[in-house]
């Protein structure tokens, strides 16, 4: 028998358990809340909890009916936030402990080991479920203004390809290599470089690790890598519900429920859809949703404790992206208004899976961790190639007449793209390693199947149609050793080694030609760094790291054999951080300078007059690049209501001069400045004010300098500043948020391309596609 469930059909279940949380007998909750240190009865504690808020009475007495298993939130101004299960009738006393004020410890989970944020020796910005929360985002699109030198190249429906300190990838249309990126983007220890899955609900944390990782995660974290994890299973039964509805016709709904079953195995299941309609006008075809956004995320997570220490945590999650693409128009106008026949869309769909299993073994002071994954990704992405209509070309002054010319002026690009993913990853850490130290030696094997079918004018016109398909395997080996030099300094050292392998096969004009080519290449890193932890929480770091990306095929039909394969690029980054967390602060300071060598840059020049498509993407070496800055990030607590917060990015990048043949045998120079979208400056500030009644408002601005938009013309984009602020009021287990985003309406371009497009002399032009608009939204928020 075969069962089939529809989302609709989870949704459902989703929804009913998170009100009815299991069939359980009422039962009376009676207590008494104290003072941890004094013993003296404690009124007005806030209790929340089984659908219900009370306070406690003036001996610090209360009474409510719950069910076995609820959870129960204890809060009182000064005081430390308490969560307690029902478990039975009995009378509870709960002592509560003062809130001295104490700024709450970050751990970065998607290191090679856990630890907490002051002890990690790199640049990494953390942001928790709370910063989240108070930000009102809802995609990781809403957070990149937080996280000093980190970027995003628009092209796509929802942000895909980043840049870190001005390194990364700002496209990959058909034709354009392998699926090898700068910036790593890791969901639950599932790798997702270069697809979009950034939906942050019941995300507990984000991390963004900044320079070479590639000696902890590989090639594909060559300028560092985004992680993100979603909240784990726990003891604690909780449920949350989130409502929000705002302008463009932005609805949206989520739910999350987490179960314990027992002692040691415990379930979370969320479930989130939403919709808007992506703030384009398309006036020739009057609608208002050819650009829009329906998105819908399932997530299934369970965890294992078992008695001898070993850990199980499986997770499964779906997201479905059924996005409009039509983000473009001939005249750049600010009023959003677009003029395609053919809108075009941005679908994706990604079902992953991935099981971590942790087992200490205390005889030997070992811990073994194994972590499998396996994903796969269908991506359909097309646009209206000329942005207009027959109609629209018609008029002056384009003056475009089909009879006259004999062709129509209408293209459109089609890929569709599946990607299938597989790891597995064994390792094993030790806290008795040889010469008293620690140590963790490691072994990573993953499989990559891509596969392209793509319509179009590809290649300059070189081809119609293509049919590609690229295997890519991965064997690493990788070792940390880690000593206390004494009490205050500590010295580690990080090596790792890849094999990499690269097959491809590709058809294109219908099988007329095909290309088939295959490289393989060690690619080696490393990091080595000393920490000193000194007096009153401050530490400083200073680290030397190696990293790497590898070489590719370019995939153009009729390319010299020669410039077929391009080669694996490497940068020596050095560092310097300092970190000091204090009772009523954080402050987090890099310095950094960095060496590309072989450095990869993505190049494209148009080949056909008047033909918006024609376009030769293909990737060369340029010979070498620099990226020098520094980061500053921090908030302090102004009094016990107010705390401001702020971060500030400097960025100095250089390219050297290189050339690349164009068409008709033209050769062009570039390089010789900075690179591609690395704005030299961007500062963010903002503060947030929350009373003890429960009333709160956030404010914060950002400002981001002027940048290239692509390192084949020297076109810049504009600086630009954002503003958003939210109004809202917290009592017990709901919430209720008035928000806006873009409070100024201000226009900003996300991405830019410089060709010819307009009849009838066809010049070259900046062509701009602009971030979302000034938006409000109210949103509701359950927890109980």
């Amino acid at each position: 028998m075969c069962v089939n469930f529809s989302f609709k059909t989870i949704a459902v279940l989703v929804v009913g358990l998170f009100f009815c949380g299991g069939a359980a007998d009422a039962l009376q909750v009676r207590g008494r809340v104290l003072d941890a240190q004094t013993g003296a009865p404690l009124e007005d504690v806030q209790i929340s909890g089984a659908g219900r808020v009370i306070d406690s009475g003036p001996q610090g007495g209360f009474a409510l009916e719950a069910t076995r298993g609820d959870s129960l939130r204890l809060w009182r101004l000064g005081y430390r936030m308490q969560v307690v299960v029902v478990e039975d009738e009995q009378m509870m006393e709960i002592a509560l402990h003062v809130d001295i004020l104490q700024t709450q410890e970050l751990i970065v989970v998607g290191g090679l080991r856990t630890e907490s944020l002051a002890e990690v020796a790199t640049a990494v910005s953390v942001i928790d479920a709370r910063q989240m929360r108070a930000s009102g985002g809802d995609h990781i699109q809403d957070l990149v203004q937080a996280v000093p030198n980190l970027s995003w190249a628009g092209g796509t429906a929802r942000p895909r390809y980043f840049q870190i300190r001005g390194i990364g990838e700002r496209s990959q249309y058909a034709g354009e290599g392998p699926p090898s990126f700068s910036v790593g983007f890791v969901v639950d220890d599932i790798e997702l470089s270069g697809l979009g899955a950034g939906m942050l609900f019941d995300m507990q944390q984000v991390e963004v690790f900044k320079g070479p990782q590639s000696s902890a995660f590989g090639p594909n974290a060559l300028a560092g890598l985004v992680h993100m994890q979603s909240a784990n299973p726990s003891s604690v039964a909780e449920r949350q519900l989130r409502l929000v509805a705002g302008g463009d016709g932005l609805l949206r709904a989520g739910a999350a429920i987490n179960r314990p079953v027992n002692e040691r195995f415990a379930l979370r299941i969320g479930y989130q859809a939403g919709r808007s309609n992506g703030f384009r006008d398309n006036l020739h075809l009057r609608r208002d949703d050819t650009n829009e956004r329906r998105e819908s995320l399932l997530r299934l997570k369970a965890r294992y404790a078992g008695p001898s220490g070993l850990l199980l945590l499986g997770t499964f999650f779906r997201t479905d992206a059924d996005n409009g693409y039509d983000m473009w128009a001939p005249d750049n106008n600010k009023d959003l208004v677009s003029y395609a026949d053919k809108p075009g869309q941005d679908h994706q769909t990604t079902k992953a899976f991935s099981l971590r299993a942790e087992w200490p073994l205390k005889k030997w002071a070992t811990k073994i961790t194994a972590i499998g994954t396996y994903a796969k990704t269908d991506l359909d992405y097309s646009f209206d190639s000329d942005w207009g209509n027959d109609a629209y070309w018609r008029e002056a002054p384009y003056n475009f007449d089909p009879e006259v010319e004999g062709w129509r002026y209408d293209f459109f690009d089609d890929t569709q793209r599946q990607r299938t993913s597989f790891s597995q990853e064994l390792r094993f850490s030790s806290e008795q390693a040889p010469g008293g130290g620690s140590a963790i030696a490691g072994v990573y094997l993953k499989t990559w199947e891509e596969r392209d079918r793509a319509t179009g004018y590809l290649f300059g016109g070189a081809a119609g149609d293509l049919r590609g398909r690229f295997d890519l395997a991965g064997l690493a080996f990788y070792g940390q050793y880690e000593k206390a030099l004494s009490s205050a300094l500590i010295f580690s050292f990080n090596l790792r080694a890849d094999r990499s392998s690269i097959d491809y096969t590709g058809q294109t004009n219908a099988g007329a030609e095909e290309v088939r080519y295959d490289i393989e290449q060690w690619l080696p890193g490393f990091k080595t760094a000393l920490s000193w932890r000194l007096e009153q929480g401050q530490s400083v770091y200073a680290a030397i790291a190696r990293g790497y990306r590898a070489g590719g095929i370019n995939q153009h039909p009729y390319i010299a054999a020669a410039n077929r394969p391009y080669d694996p690029e490497y940068m020596l980054n050095f560092e310097v951080g300092y970190r000091w967390v204090g009772p009523k602060h954080s402050l987090s300071a890099v310095l950094f300078h960095a060496l590309r060598d072989q450095q990869q840059v993505s190049l494209s020049s148009q080949q056909v007059a008047g033909d918006p498509n024609s376009f030769f993407y293909f990737t060369a070496n340029a010979s070498k690049g620099r990226n020098s800055g520094a980061e500053l990030e921090g908030h302090y607590r102004l009094y016990r209501d107010l705390r401001l917060f702020g971060s500030l990015a400097y960025l100095n990048t250089h390219v050297d001069a290189y050339s690349f043949a164009t068409a008709a045998g033209q050769q062009q120079s570039l390089g010789g400045r900075a690179a591609a979208h690395a704005p030299d400056y961007a500062l963010r500030l903002g503060a947030e004010y929350a009373s003890p009644g429960g009333f709160f408002t956030r404010g914060d601005g950002s400002y981001t300098d002027s940048f290239f938009f692509s390192d084949s013309h020297d076109q810049v984009a504009d600086a630009y500043a954002l503003f958003n602020a939210s109004v809202g009021y917290n009592r017990g287990m709901w919430g209720v948020t008035l928000w806006a985003r873009n409070l100024l309406d201000m226009r900003y371009a996300v991405r830019g391309f410089y060709f010819g497009l307009a009849p009838p002399d066809y010049a070259d032009t900046l062509y701009l596609s602009y971030g979302d608009p000034r938006q409000l939204g109210l949103s509701l928020d359950l927890d109980f």
